[in-house]
This record gives structure tokens, sequence and C-alpha cells, in this order.
């Protein structure tokens, strides 16, 4: 029966797409200063229709519809330009449009952090739309990378292709990933919680030829929006073919091997229907060294849309199969003083191509969440596996009613393995603290260690993560009244955590170039390492961390958004929402258990094989609820034609995920205080900001206040944080056309942030860790004729704390990413880009918190990385 009725549907859509009359649209775009302009894109955003300009800057549309109906001009260089046109049945309608000069469209409509669609100047949020070209000339390697030219936003993209922090103006960096706002693909969150250990949610992420822009709305109105992101939204938005066209690419590194093919195609197949398809692969080993071929994979997306006089119907598909290298903190020299340090580079060890990789050591064994052996190759690094399936609809039965629905059922997997310092040192403290230890040699040798140099004793994260499948819909109808505009909605989300931790010890020296494991023999002769594998498990953190996971989160969210025009300049909206959440599931793990077991087959104990640590077989249920109340009112007041002012408050929350498992509560008593507690983290801000369109300018200035709630584990550290932060500051941002030739974008976050509550007192008014004064970024570029287009992305950090103690300092740096591209006609273009090219040692985080002052010291960090060049053809038909 279901199935008849979804024939039932497909089938009406195809009838109702045959109502058209044969009405025809063209006309012709042009500019004062140069004349018809070829490549403009029209599009009728409501029938889902575009073309693009012939040579002599002419359009045609046939076969429309009759009524009214708005047709939008974009061309880049040239202010956006929207004018509604009545088509008449049977007859031929003519609109000739002459573009206004400016570096892009200052005035352009956001789908983001809104109910309904409308232009930057009257929206009461902060939001930034970046288009390819933006992202392009910035010169990021990475997609965690792209977001760090986004105003307001701190992303820590120095864990490679996933595994990166990333949080919003005036909110903290949480224990990892970014527990306060999600990323998403077309208006729907890659997962449901941006911060799980291991599983985060940028590792399921990439961007690549397929998406036509990138919106990012920071503050409040992303509390009522969605679930877990109270603080904002990154939303990818691909193309869906209005226009016939596509782009080939290859880009490969002057001095890093890698290779990388994008492609995308879309175009309009007759009968209201299009579609685009796109995606990449990439091959190599990264800009750091690891010995062997660490990035390989890539993906593919596709959508069909179907278009009706009254809106769309939309199914996608998307496969994500890609293996990434993963970059834990490295050790590099810190010298000085915790307040005037100096940090440097060790010897042997290249803290800006070097990673913690070793062609010695690419297999591991563990007892696998099943209690069986698991076998695991360590340059499968960061292994992402995501299959979708999705589609949406956007219906106006009648002129003033609106029906809305998006789904995407997800099947997410992989694994992640990185080797992690656990300690650092020379060989007394590091080869000569092992119990019986009398002598060392490199693996699969009999030469003698070298004294005088240091060695690491490795932790390898080896994470399975067995089942991160997710189901999401969200249904919404809107009605308008007059001047009032009223959205409400329900949203039903599946989040599952499946995940298995199993983690090793190995013996490695500090060295960035082919690194050796090291085999610590004891007075008998007895290897206690042998090929560097110390352990089965991690006893010097007391085999805390074989663990497993299998839990469901389950949320209901019925939302609420009214919308009142109170003057023809004033626009007030406010919204709620109420996430009712249930989590169910079991845990185990992390009591110290080990047995006696050969695990490499050999027919014999050997000594690293007496303790081998495996998962607790008592399994802790879980099954407790949740509730969170968030709300966002705010106004926006249009001064004039090219200025507005808007203030905004707002509350929101995000649940914690699997990092408040493990902390010892009754995870079967929804009403457990001590439990409650930890459940939800909030945020509550306050923003007050002005826009400016006008010209060649374009300018947002906000004022903010943030207060944050936070409880959170740290499984490097084994910490329980409960923190309250609050943080003001302003945030700035602009585009101008200085001339013709020359654009600028540029934008400023300034942030005073204090910790106001915490389980440790002592450091109650310090600054948060890892919170810069100050985030800039400069992205200048210069048009020489119509060939050659120079530039650079600039970005620049002040200091931080390395910890929330406030001691040891973590010195601001400056990234310069320039970037040349050149035109070979019409289709054909070049690119040159750098990124780092100055070789900053940009240090984004570090396990230490203070130095012994005034010695040599050595700190685990992760630095971002260091200097790469790379070449890029592009060819677009």
């Amino acid at each position: 029966m279901k199935r008849n009725k979804l024939f039932l549907f497909f089938l009406s859509m195809t009838i109702a797409s045959i109502v058209f009359g044969q009405a025809t649209l063209s006309g012709t775009i042009t500019s004062e200063a140069d004349g018809p302009l070829e490549f403009a894109l029209v599009t009728i955003p409501s029938l889902g229709l575009g073309k693009v300009t012939d040579e002599k800057g002419m359009y045609r549309f046939d076969n429309l519809p009759s009524g009214r109906h708005n047709v939008e001009v974009n061309y880049l260089g040239y202010d956006a330009y929207v004018s509604q046109v009545r088509i008449e049945a049977g007859q031929s309608a003519t609109l000739d449009i002459q573009l206004n000069n400016s570096p892009r469209a200052v005035n352009e409509v956001v789908v983001t952090g809104v109910t309904n669609p409308k232009s930057s100047l009257e929206s009461s949020i902060s939001i930034s739309t970046l288009k390819p070209k933006d992202i392009a000339n910035a010169g990021s390697r990475t997609t965690a990378e792209i977001f760090r030219s986004i105003p307001g936003i701190r992303s820590e993209s120095s864990g490679g292709e996933g595994n990166s922090n990333i949080t919003v103006r005036g909110v903290p960096v949480s224990a990892g990933g970014s527990r306060y706002m999600l990323l998403q693909e077309d208006g729907l969150p890659v997962l449901l919680f941006g911060d799980v250990a291991f599983g985060t949610q940028d590792q399921f992420l990439r961007y690549d030829y397929s998406v036509k822009r990138l919106e990012a709305v920071r503050g409040g109105s992303a509390s009522v929006l969605t679930s877990n992101s109270p603080a904002g939204i990154i939303n990818l938005i691909s193309n869906t073919g209005e226009v016939a066209g596509g782009s080939v690419g290859t880009s490969i590194g002057l001095d890093f091997p890698q290779l990388r093919t994008d492609f995308a195609f879309g175009s309009p197949i007759g009968n209201g229907l299009n579609f685009h398809v796109g995606g990449f692969y990439r091959v190599g080993d990264g800009p750091r060294q690891t010995g062997f071929t660490s990035n390989n994979g890539g993906q593919i997306k596709a959508n069909l849309t179907k278009n009706f006089s009254n809106g769309f119907a939309r199914i996608y598909v998307k496969y994500l199969n890609d293996r990434t290298a993963a970059y834990m903190p490295m050790p590099v020299e810190v010298s000085g003083t915790n307040k005037s340090p100096k940090w440097g580079e060790l010897n042997a060890y290249d803290a800006f191509r070097g990673s913690l990789h070793s062609t010695q050591l690419l297999k591991d064994k563990t007892i696998g969440g099943d209690g069986n052996i698991l076998s695991s190759d360590v340059a499968d690094g960061m292994h992402s596996v995501s299959k979708s399936f999705g589609g949406e609809f956007n219906i106006s039965p009648k002129s003033s009613w609106t029906l809305s629905n998006k789904f995407r059922l997800s099947s997410n997997g992989g694994q992640f393995i990185a080797p992690f310092p656990a300690n650092v040192g020379n060989a007394a403290s590091i080869l000569g603290s092992i119990p019986s230890y009398k002598s060392a040699v490199y693996a699969g040798t009999t030469t003698a260690v070298d004294p005088n140099a240091n060695y690491m004793r490795i932790h390898l994260f080896n994470t399975k993560l067995n089942d991160f499948n997710n189901f999401i819909n969200d249904f919404s109808i809107s009605k308008s009244f007059n001047k009032v505009k009223v959205n409400v909605g329900y949203s039903k989300s599946i989040q599952n955590i499946s995940m298995a931790w199993h983690w090793n010890t190995y013996l490695m020296e500090v060295n960035s170039d082919k690194a050796r494991m090291i085999n610590v023999i004891d007075s008998a002769g007895n290897s206690l390492s042998p090929n560097g594998l110390l352990a089965y498990g991690v006893p010097a953190w007391g085999n805390c961390c074989n663990r497993n996971f299998d839990t469901k989160y389950t949320i209901d969210a019925p939302y609420g958004n009214v919308e009142i025009t109170l003057m023809d300049n004033l626009n007030l909206d406010a919204g709620l929402r109420y996430d009712l959440g249930k989590v169910n599931g079991s845990f185990s793990g992390g009591n110290g258990q080990t047995a006696t077991i050969d695990m490499n087959g050999n027919g014999k104990i050997d000594a690293n094989e007496t303790a081998v640590a495996s998962a607790s077989s008592e399994v802790t249920p879980v099954d407790y609820k949740y509730n969170i109340l968030s709300y966002s009112i705010g106004a926006n007041y249009e001064l004039n034609t090219a200025q507005s002012v808007f203030a905004r408050v707002s509350k929101g929350g995000s649940a914690s995920a699997d990092r408040i498992l493990f902390s010892g509560f009754n995870y079967t008593n929804t009403d457990d205080p001590s439990l409650d507690a930890q459940k939800v983290n909030t945020v509550n801000q306050a923003e007050l900001g002005y826009k400016y369109r006008k010209n060649k300018l374009t300018l947002n200035a906000t004022a903010f206040l943030a207060n944050t709630k936070e409880s959170n584990y740290e499984a490097t550290t084994q910490k329980k944080i409960d923190n309250t932060y609050r943080s003001i500051g302003l945030e700035l941002d602009g585009i101008v056309s200085i001339t013709n030739n020359l654009n600028l974008r540029a934008g400023l976050t300034y942030t005073k942030g204090e910790i106001t509550a915490a389980r440790d007192s002592s450091i109650i008014g310090n600054i948060p860790r890892r919170l810069p004064a100050v985030m800039f970024n400069l992205i200048p570029s210069y048009s020489i004729g119509s060939k050659v287009n120079i530039g650079f992305a600039l970005l620049s950090f002040t200091k931080s704390y390395a910890q929330d103690n406030n001691s040891l300092v973590m010195p601001g740096y400056l990234v310069l990413n320039p970037f040349i591209n050149y035109n070979i006609g019409k289709y054909l273009s070049l690119n040159l880009s750098g990124n780092n090219v100055l070789n900053a040692l940009g240090i984004t985080e570090s396990e230490e918190g203070s130095i012994t002052e005034n010695t040599s010291n050595i700190v685990r960090a992760r630095p971002i990385p260091g200097r790469t060049f790379s070449f890029g053809v592009k060819y677009n038909f």
C-alpha cells in the first residue's frame, strides 16, 4: 500500500507538470560599462528554471506557466537583480536588465538560519555566504581550513581532513569536535552530535565541485531551527542543475605527493526536470610525511529535481568512501618562560611536514569489541564511509500556504586509527622507566639505540565506528496573514552511536623521517616490546580505554516561529523549540581487565601477551530522557534601502552524547539530579548588529555576549569538565570594490572570555584555553585584464593559553596563502596556490599547560601544516 501511494504521488507530480502554457520570456542582460554580458545567470526560482546568457547577453525561457514570477540575475562583479514579471498564457514577454557594478551580490537571499528565505539586509542574523571562487581563493587544503576564512568561526584545522575543533565566536572549544555548532548538507545535519569522540561530523563531510555555496550562521537563530546547534550552523548547499553546464578540474601538489580530480555536471532535461552530479577522487600522502599513501578515496553526489508552478520535489544520494591521515599532537621544543615562551622544532623532527606515522607501524592487533582478535591497517587513518539517500519537497498549494519536508537516511561508519604521544623524553625517562629494562635496540636489528636521542611511548588510538547511522526528517507548514508569517514544524531524528575503542602501546623514536620502532630487552635477553609493541592495552592509563558503545539517541522536536512586519522597515521574529530526547542502549569497558592471550599466534606467550586488555564483560544499561527548551527573539530595522540594524536574544542547548558515559552515574534514572546536570550544555546569547549594502561596499558589525554552561569528558587527559564561561566581543566583516580591478574581503573578531565557574576553583576568572583575543582574515584580489587574477588570503590569530590554568602561552601566528588564476580562453583556467608560505609554526592546541622555565622542554602540540604549493587546471563547459 505504501509503495502504491508513493507511486501515485510521483505520478501526480508528473501529470501536474503538463499543465504548462506556451508563454515565453526573453531579454538582454547588459551593463553600462561593458555592454552585453555573456554567461550571466538568469533564474526563475519558483519554477526551478535557469538560463545562461549568450555572447550577445540574450536569454530565453519557453513554455512558462501563467502568473507572477520573480526573475533573478546574478553575475560575478555586479549587484544581484530581482524583478517580478507577469506571464500571460500564450503570450511573449520581454525583460531587459542593466546590472550595476559591484564586487559581488551584496544583498543575497539566505536560506540557512531563517524560516523564510530573505535577503541578508532584511534578516536579524549574522550570516556569511561563500561562493566557490571565494573558497578557491582562500587556498584551503581541507574542508575545515575553508571554515577558517569565515568571520567569527574558529576552526582548529590541524588534525587533517577530519577530527577538527570548530566553534563560534564567544563559545569555548569543548573537549574536541564541534559541540555547539552542527555542519549541514542542504539544510540537514551530517550527524546529530558534533563532538562524538573519534567520530566528529567533519569526518563525514567533504567540499567539492558539487557545492553551489556555503552559508554560515553565527548566533541565536540556530537554537530554534535545529537540534544541538545553539551557537550556529555551517551549511553546504548543493548545485541542483537549473543551468546546463559543468566543470572538471585536477590539482597536484608541487612539493607534496597528492593528486585530486573534481567534477560536476548538471542540466535541465525537460518537463520541469533537472539533475546534478558531482564529486572528487584523491590519492597521495597529503601535506605531512607518513611514508605511505595516507589519503585515498573520494565521494559522489547526485540529485534530481521536479519543478512545478507552485514548488518542487527533489531526491538526492551521496556516497563517500575516503581514507585520510589523522594527525595527533606532535613533539615540539619550548624554552624560555611560560608567559614568553620560544616554540621551535626538536632535532630530527620536522614540525611543519612530519607526522607520528611510521612505515614500521602499519599493522595493529587488539581484542575487538566482539571478543575476537581484530587486525587493523594503520594506513587507513580516518576511514569514513557514508551512504545517504534523501529528499525534499516545497509546495505552495495556495498563495499564502507553504508545505515543506526534508528527510535523509544515512549509513555512516568507518575507523579512526592514529598514533598519540602519551609520553616523550630522552632514553632514560622513556625506555629506562620500563620494568626489567636492560637495553634497547631498533626493532628488527641488533643495533643499540642512540642514548642521546628522544623517544615516545605511543598510544595507538584504534576505534571502530561500527554504526553511526542516522535518520532525520523535518516537516513544516507556513502561513501568511497580511503582515504576519507563521511557521510550525516537527523534527524527528535518530542517531546511532555504536563504536569500539582498542588502544595499544608502542615505543618509537622521535624522528619525522622513517621513524624506527624500539625493542626493549631485559637482563635475560627476552624482548619486552617486539617490533615496538610494548603492551596490548594502555597500562600507563590503567588500561582505561578498551570500550564498547552501543547507544541510540531519538529526538522529537516540535518548533514554531512567527514573523511580524510592524512597519515597512521593521520586522520582529520569535521562535520556540522543544527537544524531547530519549537515550537507550548500553556500554562497557574501562576497568583494567586483562588476560593472557597468544595474540601473534606463534604458539607461545610473549612478554607483552601476559596482560592483554579487553573491554569489561560488565555491561551498563542506558535508558534516560532529557529535554531542551530553546527560544530566539530578534528584530530587524531597515534604516534605509542600504542600511539596517538588528538585535537578538536567544537560549539553546546541546545534549551530551557519549562523553557523559563512564562517569559513574545511574544511566537508567532520568530523575537523578547528578545525571540531570550533565545531560545538556546551554548557551545564552545576545547580539546587536549593523549591516550596510550599497554600491561597492558590504559591511557587517555584530556585538555579542555569550554565556555557556558545559559538562564534558576529555579522553586524552581523563578529566571531567564542569565549567561556565562568559564572553563578550565584536565581529566585523566586509567586502569592498576599491577599483574595478581590485576587490577586498576582510573579517575581524574580537573576544574577551572568562571562566566564571568551574569544578577546579583555581581557574575561575581565567581566560578559556585556546581563545585568541583577535582573529583576522584579509583576502584581496586584483584582476589584470580579463586573463589574470592574483591575490592572497591572510589569516592572523593572536596569542592564547594552552590550558585553562593560563600558564603556558601559545604564540600568535599569521598564515599567508597566495594565489594566481589565469584564464585561457572562455573555458579553461589555471591556478597556482600556496598554503602557509611563510612557514608559520601555528600551534592550535597543547597537551601540556606549563613548562619548566629557562630550560628546554618537550611539549606535545598540534601545529598547522607547513608550506605547500599546488597547481590546478579547470575546464568549464
